[in-house]
C-alpha cells in the first residue's frame, strides 16, 4: 500500500464515507470527477472496479471543478 489512498480498498472506503459536498470534484471528464475527500494526497480517482480511473492533475492546467 502506497499511503496516498490510491489502493482500491482505501478508495472504496473513501468513496463510501465522503459526501458529494465534501469530495474533491476535480474533473477527469464531464462524466468522471474525483470522489476523494477535499485536500487528499496523491492521485485523483473516480469510478469503481474495472471502471475506476486514477489521474494526476497537470500543474500547468488550471483545475476544473464542478460547482
Amino acid at each position: 500500500m502506497s499511503g496516498d489512498g490510491s489502493s482500491d480498498s482505501l478508495l472504496d472506503l473513501e468513496f463510501a464515507y465522503t459526501s458529494h459536498q465534501d469530495s474533491c470534484r476535480d474533473l477527469y471528464s464531464p462524466f468522471y470527477y474525483c470522489r476523494r475527500p477535499l485536500g487528499h494526497d496523491g492521485v485523483h480517482a473516480a469510478g469503481f472496479g474495472s471502471g475506476r480511473l486514477r489521474w494526476r492533475h497537470d500543474p500547468n492546467h488550471p483545475p476544473h471543478m464542478l460547482s
